[in-house]
């Protein structure tokens, strides 16, 4: 059994940084991963359903970290919607990067908890000031 992931993102974010990821990883991922695109005129009550729905599918027993872009929006409220309306260990992270994805994907024996701090290291160590120094 390994954890699931789940994007829930403005427009395709989520899509394009999975299937980037992919590429990067000899076109296979090593976790069951989904996205759940959300849109400006969407029903977030429809999402969440559908965010639910998702999970239950793609849940393999270790639960599923679910990736957001922005804290605060649409997709982070429904996130963190769905944290509290499933049974299922759901933890959510804002702030999705393709670093933090990345990093994820290389640790796919890891527990949730554990994948949890390899996102987080992931998005932090991604962030780099590449401005040469005189």
């Amino acid at each position: 059994m390994s954890v699931a992931i789940l994007t829930i993102t403005h427009g395709k974010v989520g899509h394009e940084l999975l299937k980037t990821a992919k590429s990067m990883l000899g076109n296979q991922l090593p976790l069951e991963c989904r996205t759940l695109s959300v849109s400006e005129s969407c029903n977030p009550d429809e999402l969440l359903a559908k965010a639910k729905d998702i999970c239950e599918k793609i849940n393999q027993g270790d639960g599923v970290l679910v990736l957001t872009d922005i804290f605060g929006s649409t997709p982070s409220n429904i996130c963190n919607n769905l944290k509290k309306n499933t049974n299922i260990d759901v933890h959510v992270i804002a702030g999705l990067s393709l670093p933090m994805l990345t990093r994820v994907m290389n640790y796919p024996n890891l527990s949730l908890d554990e994948l949890v701090e390899k996102a987080l290291s992931g998005a932090r160590d991604g962030i780099i000031d590449c401005q040469e120094s005189n």
